[in-house]
């Protein structure tokens, strides 16, 4: 591959899409993993809820899982990018750094790639008056890949940087180079990938068919990869939840429920009879009840009774019961 330009197309595209593999594979395995966490939870009510409430609950739930998970890949993949680029990793294709070796000088050296800022047409070859993104100080540096009919030539060892002169033979849509065939990918689009002319201007064979850039995908034909990375590949969340499994599962031994309305006269006066009528009934059947009782006692009592009769000193008579 080391024959290939830098910012050739086919220097590259190997290592991007392998990239583009592994950013799948990551986004599937997440996904598994974060779904297998969510279905291992419990939901604990104290009491059994509505449908409608249950169907709020689970949507929050849900909602709140797919904003975590997409959080967390988003701050690994910043993570990854910072170690790679802290570490000072050189690749082997030539395009971040690559070993100068002077045959009249002992030892070698390192030089840092310069990417161009712009568009493809920069024909001043003093190279002052254009600006250029250097690799040592950042690591998504890019530009248009395209195919040249050229290799390394003397102006790859001028300061590493990379000119696109002469112009390429023709130019990837969509796709980019850079200093990493990572960062790169995740600034580049799939869009030629979705017209059977690209493919066919890139060699692709006519057994691969072309991306399907239906109206249904909430990602336009031109989303950068680093977005649909971020949205782990996902066009759509379908949620579904059975209330019917939720009650079973949490079945109440007894139901109560309470009844609230307003109050008006007519319910008063309702009432107030109702208390009246029944103290009336209680009354009729107790009162009789308690005058037998006490009018038995009383009898008793005077039966067990005993008269005396005493004189005092003024001849008076006392009679009492002991």
């Amino acid at each position: 591959m080391s024959r290939f330009y830098p910012l050739d197309f086919r220097l590259m595209a190997m290592s991007q899409f392998q990239i583009l593999t592994l950013l799948c594979q990551t986004a599937a395995s997440t996904i598994n993993s974060a779904l297998n966490q969510f279905l291992a939870q419990k939901m604990v009510t104290s009491q059994a809820v509505s449908r409608e409430v249950f169907e709020a609950q689970v949507v929050a739930l849900v909602e709140q899982m797919q904003t975590t998970t997409v959080a967390n890949v988003k701050y690994i993949d910043q993570l990854v990018s910072l170690v790679i680029f802290n570490s000072g990793i050189m690749s082997a294709l030539n395009n971040n750094y690559y070993i100068i070796q002077n045959p009249l000088q002992p030892g070698v050296y390192i030089q840092h790639g310069n990417y161009p800022v712009g568009n493809y047409i920069i024909s001043d070859s003093s190279n002052l008056n254009y600006n250029y993104c250097d690799c040592k100080l950042m690591s998504n540096c890019t530009f248009q890949a395209g195919y040249y009919n050229y290799s390394i030539g003397p102006s790859h060892g001028v300061a590493g940087i990379y000119k696109p002169t002469p112009p390429p033979i023709l130019i990837v849509p969509g796709m980019l180079v850079g200093c990493l065939p990572r960062d790169s990918m995740l600034q580049s689009t799939l869009e030629c990938f979705y017209n059977r002319s690209c493919l066919n201007l890139i060699g692709i064979s006519q057994a691969i068919i072309p991306l399907n850039a239906g109206a249904s995908s909430r990602f336009r034909v031109n989303t950068i990869v680093n977005t649909l990375f971020e949205q782990l590949f996902v066009e759509t969340w379908q949620n579904s939840s059975n209330f019917t499994s939720y009650y079973n599962a949490c079945y109440p031994e007894a139901c109560s429920y309470t009844y609230t309305q307003p109050g008006n006269f007519l319910y008063a006066i309702t009432m107030l009879l109702s208390l009246i009528g029944g103290l009336t009934t209680v009354l009729g059947i107790v009162v009789p009840l308690l005058v037998k009782f006490f009018r038995r006692l009383l009898v008793k009592c005077r039966g067990d009774a005993v008269p005396t009769i005493e004189n005092d000193l003024a001849g008076r008579r006392f009679f009492y019961f002991s």
